[in-house]
Order: structure tokens, then sequence, then C-alpha cells
């Protein structure tokens, strides 16, 4: 059972990796947008049309799809100043819990998102600017974000159950 739950672990890390390698294109379109930018300014007088539409578009995308990847490569906070001095089964519960917590919350945040994303589909809700485009798909984006965070906090949750009983390694700075 742990071997089929790894594989279905490691087929969700390459999803998140994708949109995490996503973001990170478009982290580096929206430099050489902002670079366009300036230069027009500065050698034409003229911005590129719509750049701050389009950079507050993809800040949203670049957020919101990083966070399961940053989760999957442990790439977030942690501080273990008490809890590293605990027994080895204590920080495994608390591990547990820790992820567990992390998927309620990130599944409220996820519903509470999705709640706003279709209300401003259900009105057409439209970003007025330079150029005109509908909010729900950017606003759709925080929504799938969350919930890809969600499922990766509540999937690390069950892999550490494996790592605790035994069946399967720990993933680094896991207890």
């Amino acid at each position: 059972m742990a071997e089929n739950f790894e594989r279905l672990y490691r087929a969700f890390g390459r999803l998140v990796i994708c949109l995490g390698l996503l973001a990170g294109a478009i982290t580096f379109a929206v430099m050489w947008l902002i670079d366009a930018n300036a230069l027009m300014r500065k050698f034409f007088n003229e911005p590129v049309p719509g750049s701050f539409e389009i950079t507050e578009a993809a800040l949203v995308i670049i957020v919101f799809f990083s966070l399961a990847y940053t989760q999957h490569m442990r790439g977030h906070i942690r501080v273990t100043l008490l809890t590293r001095h605990f027994p080895l089964k204590v920080r495994h519960a608390l591990f547990i819990l820790a992820m567990l917590i992390g998927a309620a919350l990130s599944a409220w945040y996820a519903y509470a998102a999705y709640t706003y994303a279709h209300r401003s589909y259900l009105i057409n809700e439209q970003e007025w600017g330079v150029i005109t485009f509908v909010v729900w798909p950017i606003k759709s984006t925080i929504a799938i974000g969350l919930a890809l965070l969600s499922i990766q906090f509540l999937l690390d949750a069950i892999r550490h159950c494996f790592v605790a009983a035994g069946k399967l390694e720990p993933v680094r700075d896991e207890p």
C-alpha cells in the first residue's frame, strides 16, 4: 500500500512542479515586460499598452501556483526550536497534525476563493484599464492554487503516517 501511495505522491509532485515551473516562466516573462515597458517609456515616451494589467494578473498566478510547489519542496518556513528536542514519536505526531491543520485551512481558503471567483463569473466582473479583461479566471487561479496546496498538505500528512510506521523513508527536513 505504501508503494502505491508513493506513486500517487510522486505523480502529484510532478503536477505541482510543472505549475511551479509555469509560475517561474511567467515571472521571467513579467520581468521582460517590465523591462520593455521601461525602455518604451524612456525612448518613445509611450508605455507598453496593458503592461500594468498584465503584470497585476500574472502576479496572482505566480504566487498561487507556487504554493503547493513550495510545500512539496519543503520550502516553507519551519521553526523547530522546541520540537527538535521532543521524542521522535511526538515529532511525528506534531508534524502530521500540522499538515492536517494546513490542509483544513487551505481547503477552507480555497472554498472561500472559489465562491469569490464564482460570484465574479456570475456578474461578469471586469478589470477596466488600458485593456479590459474578465477577472474570474484570475480569481479562479487563487482557488485552484489553494486547493492544490490543501491536497499537498493532506498527501504530506498521509505520507508521514507511512514514514512514522517505518514503511517509507522521510523526505528532507521531516522528523
